[in-house]
């Protein structure tokens, strides 16, 4: 008895000294030995997406601060970091993790639970905005959440009177959206995101009565009780990059219909099921088609046009053309003509000079794109940069160029040419 009590305390400490070595000091011995090899997803000097073999690049001094504060705050305790190729996960999250993905990881941060969702490929998934409101109060853009409020991170802004993120909480940002991204435009690509076409449902008590419970649930912490864009994220945080959706001014901007129309159902499903990049709505591909349809209808109420002024006809989307070098030239040209660089700049980067001081049909001021950050709103695919072109934003001061273009030809040139400024060169 004596003796298997001796085998079990050295076995004890055996292990508990194995594990020590495993996991902390055969990782520091081999800091920076690891591979570092990646699949990194870019865009070509042709506006197309590619992948070729890369090599991750080290955190830069905000991420690897970020980092600090995420090791600090206890977030990985809930949150893995690692995707794993079983029970879908690539369809759920994004392709499986690599190890090159975790060469300047120190100590590694997989995690063993999910109370959380996994964060590996969050970069980019949600806007900065999303992600302050997340921080600030996560049950309002996440009611299920048991994620604890982080209101340390923020300071108050003293002409809106709202919460902006402080130091540390640009620094916790900046990590999160680096998550995955040593992959590249991967989301891209990410075939469970990409939608090339909507669906709908008719309005029924049913399916407004399902609607609206959606809507309750994921929709109202932005949106408002009365589809105002006035929920209690927007009202106690800054936004900095758009104000979420007035849903009672019956102005949509993204759209296959006519410039001033509202928009058709599976308009509207595509949206919601793709999100708006780099703003504060996310996308809700994973909620059920079912849900995604009947808050479609629900969403409708808010406005009487959509009685009153019908949608008008579905503006086509050809099928792209194969894009030439030729083709980005002309788009060039077609760039200039249309004057693109009084609100984007000569180089897309969205510092032209009207850029300062544009506003929406609001009064809310509104940044134009920086093409060359490969963030498009309305989608990453050419059809949806060209859709955007042909019908336009309402709302906004970027008008339909669909009379303006001599032929749907111009219409390509420029779309592959605005996608061509966010090719990766540095490959």
């Amino acid at each position: 008895m004596k003796s298997a009590r001796i085998i079990a305390l050295v076995a004890g400490f055996g292990f508990l000294f194995l594990a020590l070595a495993v996991q902390g000091i055969f990782p520091y011995m081999m800091k920076g030995a690891g591979p570092k090899a990646v699949t990194r997803t870019v865009r070509t000097d042709l506006g197309e997406l590619t992948e070729f073999r890369s090599v991750a690049r080290p955190y830069t001094t905000l991420e690897a601060q970020g980092r600090a504060i995420y090791i600090r705050e206890g977030c990985w305790y809930c949150h893995s970091m690692y995707l794993r190729p079983v029970a879908g996960e690539d369809r759920r999250w994004g392709p499986v993790a690599e190890f090159g993905e975790y060469a300047y990881d120190l100590p590694h941060l997989f995690g063993t639970r999910r109370i959380g969702p996994d964060l590996t490929r969050v970069g980019g998934k949600y806007g900065d905005d999303w992600h302050a409101a997340h921080y600030f109060d996560p049950r309002t853009v996440v009611p299920d959440s048991v994620m604890p409020r982080l209101t340390w991170l923020f300071t108050k802004d003293a002409a809106s009177g709202k919460q902006v993120l402080n130091a540390e909480g640009k620094a916790l940002v900046a990590f999160i959206q680096n998550m995955g991204m040593s992959r590249g435009k991967w989301r891209d690509s990410f075939p469970y995101q990409i939608l090339t076409a909507g669906a709908s449902s008719i309005q029924t008590t049913e399916t407004l009565a399902h609607g609206k419970a959606v809507y309750l649930r994921r929709c109202v912490g932005c949106h408002g009780d009365k589809g105002d864009g006035k929920g209690s994220a927007s009202s106690l945080v800054l936004f900095g990059v758009a104000q979420p959706r007035d849903f009672t001014s019956g102005v949509f901007k993204f759209r296959t219909t006519p410039s001033g129309s509202v928009p058709l159902d599976s308009d509207l499903f595509r949206t919601i099921s793709i999100g708006i990049r780099g703003s504060a709505m996310p996308p809700w591909f994973n909620l059920p088609e079912e849900d995604r349809r009947d808050v479609v209808q629900y969403i409708k109420t808010f406005s009487r046009d959509f009685e009153e002024f019908p949608p008008g006809p579905q503006i086509e989307i050809p099928r792209p053309p194969k894009p030439t070098p030729d083709l980005i030239s002309r788009g060039r040209k077609v760039f200039e003509e249309m004057q693109c660089k009084e609100c984007h700049g000569a180089e897309g980067k969205g510092d032209g000079p009207s850029s300062n001081t544009l506003k929406d049909d609001f009064g809310n001021r509104i940044p134009p794109a920086n093409f060359t950050t490969g963030v498009f709103k309305s989608g990453p695919r050419p059809e949806d940069v060209f859709r955007t072109f042909m019908t336009g934003l309402n709302g906004t001061p970027m008008p339909s160029f669909k009379d303006a273009f001599t032929s749907p030809d111009d219409g390509w040139a420029i779309t592959f040419y605005v996608l061509s400024l966010s090719a990766d060169r540095s490959k």
